[in-house]
């Protein structure tokens, strides 16, 4: 047994594999032989784990990735516990249907970063691609429960028909919140067009200003004492980007999607 287990590219990947096996709590139970024995998927070819990482370590809850992974796809896919650490930017699907645990990426992450997700933690350090937290393709439901942090922007549709959970992100691309069941979506930096169109009854919160929607009815100005609670436990637990005017200030609610249920809310940080 050792304290955690080292995945070291051999080489650069020249085209995109699967790495839905690696994921902490199956590795924990493992010794090196055995890890290195998994199976990548290359298209339709079973590749040796060993083959693309050098292996040290066993038997450890905490795995760590070194390399360029920008072509390693679904890493951490239905995680249940541990903690997966990536030294570098991967691929896409990083914690698709991740159920527990934490991931930590030390840079960027591809399209559907959390798909799905229904516990535990993502946190991408870099920018996220497409869809983070989003649903899979031709599924109804987006993230369910868990936390996604990007301390870069997310790209386009971030937190699509997600019905809990919590996303923060210095930035999202267009159509953020698209046809959002609920949860919540914290976005501290610019916020492109289209944001919670078709919400019906999620929380979208603004703290560097946002295009209000025109489906969207001004409701009131006031200090969301719940709001504070939230923002005060991703800074502490995540090192969230907010300060103490975000979490003593006011706030401007609107009413939206009116053209749905009109149950969800816009909430933008008024400041001094």
């Amino acid at each position: 047994m050792s304290d955690r287990i080292t995945l070291s590219l051999r080489a650069p990947l020249d085209r995109a594999l699967n790495g839905d096996v690696i994921t902490a709590e199956r590795f924990a139970v493992l010794g090196a032989s055995e890890i290195s024995a998994l199976s990548l998927w290359d298209g339709r070819t079973k590749i040796a784990l060993g083959d693309v990482f050098s292996v040290s370590g066993e038997r450890a809850q905490t795995v760590v990735l070194e390399g360029d992974l920008t072509k390693l796809n679904g890493v951490g896919t239905m995680m249940t516990a541990g903690a997966l650490e990536i030294h570098g930017s991967v691929g896409k699907a990083t914690g698709a249907r991740m159920q527990g645990g934490t991931i930590t990426v030390q840079g960027s992450a591809g399209d559907d970063g959390g798909s799905a997700m229904s516990g535990g933690s993502l946190v991408i350090t870099g920018d996220a691609g497409d869809r983070a937290g989003g649903a899979l393709q031709g599924a109804s439901k987006g993230m369910t429960g868990g936390h996604i942090i990007v301390k870069g922007t997310a790209g386009r549709e971030a937190g699509a028909r997600m019905r809990r959970g919590t996303l923060c992100c210095a930035g999202a691309g267009p159509g953020a919140g698209l046809g959002m069941i609920a949860g919540n979506i914290i976005v501290a930096g610019p916020i492109g067009e289209g944001v919670g169109a078709g919400n019906k009854r999620g929380s979208i919160v603004a703290l560097g200003g946002v295009r209000v929607p025109p489906t969207y009815a001004y409701a009131c100005t006031y200090h969301p004492p719940h709001l504070s609670l939230m923002l005060g436990f991703l800074r502490e637990r995540f090192a969230l980007a907010v300060d103490d005017a975000h979490l003593h200030g006011l706030y401007r609610r609107y009413s939206g999607d009116l053209a749905e249920i009109g149950e969800g809310e816009l909430v933008e940080w008024q400041s001094a």
